[in-house]
């Protein structure tokens, strides 16, 4: 059965969030003592899945690495600090490599313009992706969430972007 990397937001806060891999809830082995950040969207697949954005760690089944931390499945029990909660980083709208240079806004309860995106995840293909990203860009300058410049530049690097699938 194939699973998809997913995360699941908090309840009382939609920027703090968890990974799911399938069924499997990953942590992040870390000593910090506050909520870790991490961007997923920069790297994640038109099915939706943002298994791209991790490294899978060699040897360790479901075991992998995001920014320098480890991410293992939460059953595996450790001694080590863990984190099950993460706050979600992605400040600039970022597809693939592809940097539009342009804020990615939040409304009010907190759901990015990338959320809102990727949330029309799967896309059939690119222009599927494009067509999701003019028609959240538009209802956005239409609330305005977003200028139209700025809204144009998110469009037209998402046109200029590769993606896997």
């Amino acid at each position: 059965m194939p699973f998809r990397l997913r995360a699941e937001k908090a309840l009382d806060d939609p920027s703090l969030q968890t990974l799911f891999y399938g069924p499997v809830n990953l942590v992040a082995r870390n000593s910090a003592t506050s909520h870790l950040e991490f961007g997923l969207y920069r790297n994640a697949a038109l099915s939706g899945d943002l298994l791209p954005a991790l490294t899978p760690v060699s040897g360790k089944p479901l075991h992998y690495t995001l920014d320098g931390t480890e991410l293992a499945p939460f059953f595996a029990g450790t001694e080590d600090p863990t984190h099950a909660y993460f706050r979600r980083s992605e400040p600039r709208v970022v597809f693939g490599t592809t940097d539009s240079g342009v804020a990615n806004p939040a409304k009010a309860d907190g759901t990015t313009l990338l959320d809102e995106i990727w949330a029309g995840a799967p896309f059939g293909g690119k222009g599927a992706l494009v067509a999701r990203v003019r028609s959240t860009v538009d209802a956005w300058v239409s609330a305005g969430l977003l200028s139209r410049a700025d809204g144009d530049k998110v469009v037209s690097t998402a046109r200029a972007a590769s993606y896997v699938s």
